[in-house]
C-alpha cells in the first residue's frame, strides 16, 4: 500500500508540474506556441502563473521524507539493474527530484528553471517535447553535469543550424538509438525524447530551432474548443483521437504516422494491413468526428486546486442515452468534504440501465462500417448480447441512487469497537418503502419483520438486533423516496433534510475524502489494538489534504472533475 500510494503521488505531482506554464495570457506565449505542430496528437499548456516553489512546498506536505526516500530507493535499485548507464541516468533524475521536493526553494539555483514556471508539453510526431523558461542557463547545464557524473552516462555535443545541444543515447529501438536531446536557447530549456531514425528536419522542429510549416493556430483551433467545452483557455490540454487514428490507418497522413513508419517500416504496415484501407480511414474519421478526443484544464493556484477532464462526444444519440442513466445523489454529498471523514454518492437510474445498454449495443452492432476490423468487432458483439445476463437488474428498477457519509468515528481502546459514530447511509428510489419490502422477500428468514410507517424513525436494533453487537445504535427512517439509516447529530440533521428532498437526475458519482481525519481514525484503531502503525499511515494522517471527485454525463461528453484542498486541516 505504501509503495503504491507514494509512487502514485510522485507520478501525479510530476505530471502536474511537468505541464505548468506561466504567462499573463495567450498573447504572451504566442511566440512559443508557434513551435507546436498542427497535427500534434497530444498537448498540454498552462498560461496561468504558477509559483513553483509554493506548489512543491504544498506537495512536500503530502509526502513525508522517509516515504519519498523509500520509493526513490526502490525505483533507483530497479533502474540500476540496467545493463547500460541509462538506468542510472533516470535513477539520478529521480534522486534530484527527491531533493527538490525536500527543498523546493532551491529549485532555481539547482535546475536553472524559473520559480515563475513557464513551460509547454506536446508531441512532434512520436517525439515528446517539454519546454520551460529558464532563470539561469548555466545552472541548467550544471544540473545535467551532476546527472552525468552520478550516472556515468555522458552526452555527445552536437549542433544543428547553429544551435548547440546535447544528445544522451539511452537505448536501442528497432535498430535505431533512443535519444534524449537537451538544449537551451533564448532563455528556454528543451527536452526531447526522440530517435536517431528521424531526420534532421524532425530534430530541428522538436528542438524549437525551426517552426513547423503547418503550426498550430491557437485562435482558430484551441480557442473554439475551450469555449465549446467550457474549459479554461489559460490551462488547457488535449489528446486527439483523429491524429491517433491517422497513425493507425496510414503511414503518411500525419507526422505521427510517418514517424512510426520510419521506425518500423514494412513490419508495421503488415501488422496493420487490415486497418490501412480507405474503408478504415473513412470509418475511423467518422468515429473521430463523434468522439474527437479528451480535453482537460486545471487550476493549481486556487484553493481548492481543481481539474476538469472531458471525454468529448458529438454523438447526440449516444449522449442522450447515457444521460438517461443519471440518477440522484444526496445534495449534502455534493458539498465539499470539509471535516467529514468520507462521503460517497452513486446516482444511477437502474430502471434505464437495460434500455440504455440495449440502445448503445444495438447502435454499435448496426453501425454502417466497411472497415474489416470494425465489422469483426460487430460480429463478436452480435453473439454476446449483454441484456440476458442483466435480467436481474430489472428487480431494482426503481432505484435512483445511494450515498454514504461518515462524519466521525471514535474507537474504544479497550474493546477496539466504535463508541460513537456519526454517519448516514441512504438508498433513494421511487417508493422506497415498497422497494424494501420487495428486497426482503429475497430473504425468507426476514419476512416476519415489520417495517416502520413512512416518516416514522425507529431503532434499527429493534428490527435487526445484530447491529447492536457492533456497538451501534442507528435509526431507520423510511421517507417517500428514501430509506435512511443514520446515527449521530450531524447525520440526523442530514437525514431530516434528505427525507423531504424530491428525487431528481442530478449526477452519477461523487466521492470525497479527508486524508488526515480518515487515516487518523485508522491509526487510532490500530494503536488501540496494539498494532504497530505502518509508516505510510503515520505520514498520511498528518497530511492536511482533501479530495473531492465527481463524474457526470453532460450533453457534450463524460466529465470528470476533481477538487484538491491542499491546505485543509484535520480538525
Amino acid at each position: 500500500m505504501r509503495t503504491i500510494l507514494i509512487a502514485a503521488a510522485l507520478l501525479i505531482a510530476a505530471c502536474f508540474a511537468y505541464m505548468k506554464l506561466t504567462a499573463n495570457g495567450v498573447e504572451r506565449a504566442a511566440g512559443q506556441l508557434s513551435y507546436i505542430p498542427a497535427d500534434t496528437a497530444m498537448l498540454a499548456v498552462q498560461l496561468e502563473p504558477l509559483e513553483l516553489a509554493h506548489y512543491l512546498q504544498q506537495l512536500q506536505g503530502q509526502l513525508s521524507p522517509q516515504d519519498a526516500q523509500h520509493t526513490v530507493a526502490m525505483l533507483t535499485a530497479l533502474l540500476s539493474t540496467s545493463d547500460t548507464n541509462s538506468g542510472h541516468f533516470f535513477a539520478a533524475l529521480l534522486e534530484q527530484f527527491q531533493h527538490l521536493l525536500k527543498q523546493p526553494e532551491h529549485m532555481a539555483e539547482r535546475t536553472g528553471i524559473k520559480q515563475e514556471f513557464r513551460g509547454l508539453f506536446y508531441l512532434v510526431g512520436l517525439s515528446p517535447v517539454s519546454r520551460f523558461e529558464l532563470a539561469d542557463e548555466q545552472a541548467f547545464w550544471r544540473f545535467f553535469d551532476r546527472i552525468e557524473q552520478q550516472s556515468q552516462l555522458w552526452h555527445q555535443a552536437e549542433e544543428l543550424h547553429g544551435v548547440a545541444y546535447r544528445r544522451y543515447t539511452l537505448s536501442s529501438l528497432n535498430g535505431h538509438n533512443l535519444d534524449l536531446l537537451v538544449s537551451s536557447r533564448d532563455g528556454w530549456g528543451t527536452l526531447v525524447l526522440t530517435s536517431s531514425g528521424f531526420d534532421s528536419a524532425h530534430h530541428a522542429e522538436a528542438l524549437a530551432i525551426h517552426k513547423p510549416v503547418d503550426a498550430l493556430s491557437w485562435k482558430k483551433s484551441i480557442t473554439p474548443l475551450t469555449k465549446r467545452y467550457q474549459l479554461d483557455e489559460a490551462s488547457f490540454g488535449m489528446l486527439s483521437s483523429a491524429e491517433l487514428f491517422k497513425a493507425i490507418t496510414s503511414n503518411n497522413q500525419n507526422r505521427l504516422a510517418r514517424d512510426l513508419h520510419a521506425l518500423y517500416g514494412d513490419e508495421l504496415s503488415v501488422t496493420l494491413a487490415d486497418w490501412r484501407t480507405p474503408a478504415c480511414q473513412a470509418d475511423t474519421a467518422a468515429i473521430a468526428a463523434n468522439w474527437p478526443g479528451i480535453y482537460f484544464d486545471n487550476q493549481l493556484n486556487k484553493q481548492p486546486a481543481s481539474s476538469r477532464v472531458l471525454i468529448a462526444s458529438s454523438d447526440k444519440t449516444a449522449m442522450a442515452s447515457l444521460r438517461q442513466l443519471r440518477g440522484f445523489i444526496a445534495p449534502h454529498i455534493q458539498q465539499p468534504t470539509g471535516d467529514n471523514l468520507l462521503q460517497f454518492g452513486l446516482g444511477l437510474n437502474v430502471g434505464q440501465l437495460l434500455p440504455t445498454i440495449g440502445e448503445l449495443w444495438s447502435a454499435t452492432v448496426h453501425a454502417s462500417f466497411q472497415c474489416k476490423p470494425l465489422t469483426e468487432v460487430q460480429m463478436a458483439l452480435e453473439t454476446s448480447n449483454p441484456l440476458a445476463a442483466m435480467a436481474m437488474v430489472a428487480m431494482g428498477g426503481s432505484i435512483k441512487g445511494l450515498s454514504l457519509s461518515i462524519h466521525d468515528v471514535q474507537i474504544d481502546p479497550a474493546t477496539h469497537m466504535p463508541t460513537a459514530v456519526d454517519a448516514l447511509v441512504s438508498l433513494s428510489a421511487d417508493n422506497a418503502h415498497s422497494l424494501l419490502h420487495s428486497l426482503m422477500m429475497l430473504a425468507p428468514n426476514q419476512l416476519d419483520i415489520e417495517l416502520p410507517e413512512q416518516g416514522v424513525a425507529v431503532e434499527l436494533n429493534e428490527l435487526f438486533p445484530m447491529a447492536a453487537a457492533y456497538g451501534l445504535a442507528p435509526k431507520l427512517l423510511l421517507a417517500r423516496d428514501h430509506a435512511l439509516i443514520y446515527q449521530g447529530e450531524q447525520a440526523t440533521q442530514q437525514a431530516k433534510v434528505l427525507a423531504g428532498t424530491a428525487l431528481s437526475q442530478n449526477g452519477m458519482l461523487h466521492f470525497g475524502l479527508n486524508y488526515a481525519r480518515l487515516f487518523g481514525v485508522l491509526a487510532d484503531s490500530m494503536a488501540a489494538a496494539g498494532m504497530d502503525l505502518p509508516d505510510d499511515l503515520a505520514s498520511i494522517q498528518d497530511n492536511p489534504y482533501q479530495l473531492d471527485l465527481s463524474l457526470d454525463i453532460e450533453a457534450q461528453g463524460i466529465a470528470i472533475e476533481s477538487r484538491m484542498y491542499l491546505d485543509a486541516k484535520a480538525d
